[in-house]
């Protein structure tokens, strides 16, 4: 990889060309950045909203379709905004140029809805950059190996973004959105929750896994491995906001809290199975086929009665069409599959864990204290998650945010 001088990949989110008088603003920090030195390749999101009134289109007709058809549909939203954004920049004297994924060089895996990006052909947009014109991408979307457009779940943009930063050898990237930080709660749910200047890329990780939504989950994952660094900004504050650093950066700095965020996910749905056929061949082939059509299951558990092997599993919101698509096309008929969906994931989260004993204890007695169920539990190195009621969530929140003395003073 190159890497790129004053080259900067700022993405922006829906809420920061979510109007007219938005993206005018936009384009106005732009011009100021441009004359400051900086040499910007944008990526934007749909215009806030938009996405979610094309799924709403689309999910009138068959609510389980994730084809092809989908992406293509749930993709428009993207060109509408870069457009936009790119009249906008040529009205303050600035040469741009709006790109689709396919024009970017984005390519990606053919699983639509939920596709990955495999490579980037990076010379088109450094070579736009070495003649002054500005490039304004399309977030969210690639192309596969059959041309087919691809949509790389929702948040993509933030992919987008980080993953171009790489692909051209940038050493950070500046993802705008409408908070100003990540912080150590949802600060709707936890008032007293607290910005962080940093955090490490394995506990943002955590993090986006367990339901915060301020960066998208794969995003972290690719600046962790091309060791780009993250910048989490707001759009309307000229500010510092929150670094999210590779291990490598995190390391110069000093100890870590035991746990350092509660995050939460209110958007969580169970499936529950039962009978389904004994041991693990049948387990193998329904997640095999969940992780095909891009399922991210988070917790499983499995029991056998005298009447048969009982199984649940949670899922996000946004993978029950897919889920049900293959519930429907692999399970017997005589298996009866409910779903709950309204279920929270309460998590804490820190790589001081790792060495503090007594933190699951902690986080049982606040849950027991409070009188708050648990359904599913899991566990790794720096989290630990329960599934509760939705109606516990608010008071397990901010009863953990003070429990591990997270609240700001």
């Amino acid at each position: 990889m190159r890497h790129a001088e004053h080259i900067l990949v700022k993405k922006y989110g829906g809420t920061s060309v979510g109007s007219i008088e938005r993206i005018e603003n936009l384009a106005d920090r732009l011009l100021k950045d441009v004359a400051r030195g900086q040499r910007p390749i944008v990526v934007a999101s749909a215009m806030s909203g938009e996405t979610n009134r094309l799924i709403g289109l689309a999910e009138q007709i068959d609510p389980d379709y994730r084809g092809g058809a989908y992406d293509m549909l749930v993709a428009s939203g993207e060109q509408v905004s870069i457009s936009l954004l790119s009249i906008a920049l040529a009205k303050r004297g600035l040469r741009a140029q709006p790109l689709l994924a396919y024009q970017a060089g984005i390519r990606t895996d053919s699983t639509f809805a939920k596709a990955r990006i495999q490579s980037i052909d990076s010379s088109v947009l450094l070579g736009l950059v070495q003649k002054g014109i500005i490039p304004v991408v399309a977030g969210f979307q690639g192309v596969d190996p059959e041309d087919n457009i691809t949509t790389l779940g929702r948040g993509g943009s933030d992919t987008t973004a980080v993953a171009l930063a790489a692909a051209i050898g940038a050493r950070e990237c500046e993802i705008y959105t409408d908070v100003p930080a990540v912080f150590t709660a949802d600060p709707r749910l936890v008032p007293r929750a607290a910005e962080m200047k940093t955090v490490s890329a394995e506990e943002m990780m955590e993090m986006a896994a367990l339901g915060s939504k301020v960066l998208h989950i794969r995003c972290v994952e690719i600046g962790a491995k091309y060791n780009v660094k993250i910048h989490l900004r707001s759009t309307f504050e000229d500010r510092e906001g929150t670094w999210i650093l590779p291990e490598a950066d995190m390391n110069t700095q000093l100890e870590q809290p035991v746990v350092s965020a509660v995050t939460h996910d209110a958007n969580t749905a169970v499936f529950k199975l039962f009978p389904v056929p004994g041991g693990p061949q049948f387990l193998a082939s329904l997640f095999e086929r969940l992780a095909a059509k891009g399922v991210v299951v988070d917790i499983i558990t499995q029991s056998e009665t005298n009447e048969g092997q009982r199984l649940a599993f949670s899922v996000t919101k946004e993978d029950i069409p897919l889920s049900r698509q293959v519930l429907k096309d692999f399970v017997e008929a005589k298996t009866e599959v409910s779903l709950i969906e309204n279920m929270a994931k309460i998590s804490v989260v820190g790589v001081g864990m790792r060495n503090h004993p007594g933190v699951a204890a902690r986080f049982f007695s606040v849950l027991a204290r409070h009188s708050v169920p648990v359904h599913l539990v899991t566990t790794s190195e720096i989290k630990i998650s329960a599934v509760i009621d939705q109606a516990n969530l608010s008071a397990a929140a901010n009863a953990l945010h003070t429990e591990f003395g997270l609240d700001r003073a």
